[in-house]
């Protein structure tokens, strides 16, 4: 004779019915309230001077999504074409050390990009003051990966360009013309 096979409720299971069950509430309630993702946010000028090296990698970015998220707005090449001009303080890249272990090996360090502007007009009145975009991301370090090492770094800075224009972006479409 056979043992009949009996389901047994655990309560690793209810808890999971109970995690599935909250996630498709959130789902639904956040559907509900018109919650959408943040799309593309046009600027308020029809032209920016950028006012920085043309052909560094930063201005190539902000080239992009100004021309893919800009609603229109164009990037001339001199100051006096623009609506708004764009003065760049400060856009670095930096790198310090993290962590040390007891015996004096770096375990981590700190990657950093400040990128600093103001927003002017054509008239040279200041739309918007002064502004820093601050990131950074951390890097762990072993020895003996240098090369694999120095690829994630390449990859971190590239991220984090990426979340500086992203950030610009989202300022520039904040900025309001008088």
């Amino acid at each position: 004779m056979e043992p009949d096979l009996i389901y047994v409720w655990t309560s690793s299971m209810s808890l999971s019915f109970l995690r599935r069950g909250l996630i498709l509430t959130c789902c639904l309630i956040l559907g509900a309230c018109g919650f959408h993702l943040r799309g593309p946010q046009p600027l308020a000028f029809t032209s920016i001077y950028l006012g920085m090296s043309p052909s560094s990698e930063m201005a190539n970015a902000i080239k992009r999504q100004i021309a893919i998220n800009g609603g229109g707005t164009r990037v001339t090449a001199t100051a006096e074409e623009a609506e708004v001009r764009m003065i760049v303080v400060r856009d670095s890249k930096s790198e310090e050390v993290s962590t040390i272990s007891g015996s004096g090996v770096v375990n981590q360090y700190e990657l950093r990009q400040r990128f600093a502007f103001r927003l002017i007009d054509a008239k040279g009145h200041e739309i918007m003051p002064l502004n820093e975009i601050y990131v950074y991301r951390d890097l762990d370090f072993t020895t003996g990966h240098e090369l694999s090492k120095e690829q994630e770094e390449i990859v971190l800075y590239a991220d984090m360009q990426k979340d500086v224009v992203a950030q610009l972006m989202r300022r520039l479409a904040a900025a309001k013309l008088d």
